[in-house]
């Protein structure tokens, strides 16, 4: 799949674990974004857990890499995941998927969160999707709210971020497919992309 923003050529991938380093390189870079709340705000990540982690891409885990450049420059932008049926330990609940996203500081506000949830809502069998949601990342309740998504509550202290050496607070969202499926084809259009399949 492919979009073209502010005439930049931007190829959406579904990932395995051919994938690792580029994905690594892009949460480095994530690292020092102060604006950036993906898990790399909150604590080390490191190649070997990524690596463990990438066994499950194309399986239990969709990984879409949104890639920038040419064949020989070519770097991750952005990316969304999904990871299918985590809830209720052994009792798996395979039609919900928990989301997370991030998108490199220069495409922000330009609709690549949009072309990868179009991208990975096409993809997806799951009729039910979750979220947590820093609370100070208004932005990204924004984007949630516009497909859909409900906010169902907030935690105090959730998680400890080892980074800032604090609890944060968390928003957890949830949403369904089919709402978001119609409503992100609207955002597409907002942003002028045109998405070749």
């Amino acid at each position: 799949m492919e979009i073209e923003i502010n005439g930049i050529k931007i190829q959406l991938v579904n990932s395995t674990e051919k994938n690792v380093n580029d994905y690594l390189e892009f949460v480095n870079s994530l690292s020092k974004d102060e604006d950036n709340y993906t898990l790399v705000r909150y604590s080390e990540v490191n190649k070997n857990q990524i690596i463990e982690w990438s066994k499950s891409w194309g399986k239990q885990t969709m990984m879409i890499l949104a890639y920038q450049g040419d064949k020989d420059t070519l770097k991750v932008v952005g990316n969304i995941q999904l990871n299918k049926g985590r809830y209720f330990g052994s009792e798996r609940q395979f039609h919900v998927g928990e989301i997370a996203y991030a998108v490199d500081k220069y495409f922000r506000g330009k609709g690549l969160i949009y072309a990868l949830f179009s991208y990975l809502l096409r993809s997806t069998d799951v009729k039910i999707l979750t979220a947590w949601v820093d609370e100070r990342n208004i932005k990204s309740q924004k984007i949630l709210e516009n497909l859909g998504f409900e906010r169902l509550c907030k935690i105090n202290e959730f998680m400890y971020s080892l980074k800032e050496k604090t609890f944060v607070n968390l928003i957890f969202y949830s949403g369904r497919t089919e709402v978001a499926r119609e409503r992100v084809e609207k955002y597409l259009e907002k942003f002028n992309l045109k998405i070749k399949y």
